[in-house]
């Protein structure tokens, strides 16, 4: 069974670069059952540089910072930074600044945000950090590396492409279960509106012809009509 964040068990650490932090983002996030800290990202940068462990000076590692609207040149660095000890991160940009990020997933918010689109990046971030500590999964007769990116079933091996393991891996997870298509196409994809989108059908068909004897009579991912797909095991 997949963990979850429960409201009031997270504890986010929210960094900022102007004067003062954004009490709006902490008024929605900590009326949200989140504890979330302020920090400087001068304190975080001259920690990091001085090269200690950055939650040195704190009793409990974040787990999620959000750096909000930083400066480029702070920024970039604090974040490449924070990218080598394996905190997840949310970025909240700026349209003029979005493009220096270069991201296109839930790991980036565009500002002006509702409180719900925040609220569902940081869930989705935090549910995605607890998963990726599981290296393989295994169901029914498959076997999923998730680092090298491997299936196995019996003695075949199959390689995936990045999306079609992250696709896979999110629906063996949930074996049994039904997950959306909209949940499926923003945990891969990032999309916030992907109902044009066919992106997903493309990689289900390349699944099923890994996965099934009879690509056409699927056994194992089953398409659940207008609402999304479900990885099952006969």
């Amino acid at each position: 069974m997949v963990q979850t964040f429960e409201q009031g068990k997270a504890f986010l650490w929210v960094v900022f670069d102007s004067p003062s932090p954004d009490t709006h983002l902490l008024q929605i996030l900590r009326r949200h059952g989140f504890r979330a800290e302020t920090v400087g990202v001068d304190s975080a940068l001259s920690a990091l540089r001085a090269r200690r462990s950055l939650w040195g000076f704190k009793r409990q590692a974040p787990a999620l910072v959000i750096l909000d609207r930083l400066n480029a040149s702070h920024g970039i660095e604090l974040y490449q930074r924070l990218q080598r000890v394996r905190i997840p991160i949310l970025l909240i940009v700026d349209h003029e600044s979005a493009s220096l990020w270069n991201r296109q997933d839930d790991g980036i918010l565009m500002a002006p945000f509702s409180a719900r689109r925040l609220l569902h990046r940081v869930r989705a971030l935090l549910a995605e950090s607890l998963e990726e500590g599981e290296d393989t999964i295994e169901v029914g007769p498959f076997r999923l590396n998730t680092v090298r990116r491997v299936l196995q079933r019996g003695d075949s091996i199959y390689c995936l492409t990045p999306k079609q393991c992250r696709l896979l891996a999110i629906l063996m997870r949930r074996a049994g279960q039904v997950v959306p298509r909209r949940d499926l196409i923003r945990w891969v994809w990032g999309a916030e509106t992907p109902s044009r989108s066919r992106t997903l059908d493309v990689h289900i068909r390349w699944l099923r012809r890994i996965l099934e004897e009879d690509a056409a009579h699927p056994q194992y991912l089953e398409t659940i009509r207008q609402v999304g797909y479900r990885f099952r095991v006969p």
